[in-house]
């Protein structure tokens, strides 16, 4: 599933075309011709990918949940049929293909900073600046609707870019918190570590091999996503699986390690701690 660590990733790969011409082009925007065209830049700006023709245009495209890009070398077989292709982009050494891609646009300069997604995306958590600058401003984002669950909330694109499916149910379980609380129901610390680690995590995953969340030798690569009805790799109570938000998205979970619900009828005698066990 492309998050932000996948395009990124993606961006890297591509960059061996910066600086060559345009040899064969095929897209399924009718009439955009860039042979001859020479690419300056690829860059990643959370989920999204923009490849830059002489400076002036981008072809823009947006992975969803099915997209890939791969990387071919020009008379390389390719991995995936030609009729899934949504763009082709050869230079004399390289060959670049596009499936699936939903999202597929020629943008002006004026019109990437003008993009309706483009132009509203929040901090990328593997933009170039490393300071605690993007953190203070999503946090400030989430803050802006405290009664949205927060497996919601740090999904929206719009409030912090680059985290996806599997990141929101991974970090939200390896800091303990419930993904159905108000955002309103965490202190600013809390949500400020959570977005530490999903920087410090997506920046682990930059470099070859699938994606990892948890690094014990010869164990599974997630601590929750996609493991439903498997016993907690810290408690043993079976893992859940909720959906969550208008789209449905799927929510991996332990009831226990995470107390999903138990702010609401916390029991008596117990103070109920946020954040991960020290």
């Amino acid at each position: 599933m492309p998050e932000g660590d996948t395009l990124h990733k993606v961006a890297a790969r591509l960059q061996g075309m910066v600086g060559q011409p345009v040899t064969r082009f095929e897209s399924v925007i009718p009439g955009l011709a860039l042979v001859g065209r020479t690419i300056t830049a690829v860059e990643a700006r959370g989920k999204n990918l923009l490849i830059w023709f002489d400076g002036t245009h981008a072809l823009y495209t947006h992975l969803r949940m099915e997209g890939s890009w791969h990387l071919y070398r020009p008379n390389g077989p390719w991995r995936k049929p030609a009729t899934a292709a949504r763009a082709v982009i050869a230079t004399e050494s390289w060959l670049a293909v596009c499936f699936y891609a939903p999202v597929v646009e020629w943008l002006s300069a004026w019109e990437v900073e003008h993009h309706p997604v483009l132009a509203a995306l929040g901090p990328d958590l593997l933009g170039p600046d490393t300071s605690d600058q993007p953190l203070a401003l999503a946090l400030q984002r989430l803050r802006a609707d405290p009664r949205r669950p927060i497996g919601e909330a740090i999904l929206d694109q719009r409030l912090v870019a680059g985290l996806g499916n599997v990141y929101k149910s991974e970090l939200l379980f390896m800091e303990r918190l419930d993904p159905f609380e108000p955002v309103g129901e965490y202190d600013d610390s809390t949500l400020l570590r959570l977005l530490e680690a999903g920087r410090k995590w997506l920046r682990r995953n930059l470099g070859d091999g699938p994606r990892k969340t948890r690094w014990d030798v010869g164990r599974a690569n997630n601590w929750v996503y996609n493991r439903s009805g498997e016993p907690c790799p810290r408690c043993n109570t079976p893992l859940a699986m909720r959906r969550q938000g208008a789209l449905g998205r799927t929510t991996y979970y332990c009831p226990r390690c995470q107390q999903v619900g138990a702010a609401a009828e916390p029991p008596r005698g117990r103070v109920l701690v946020r954040g991960p066990a020290r």
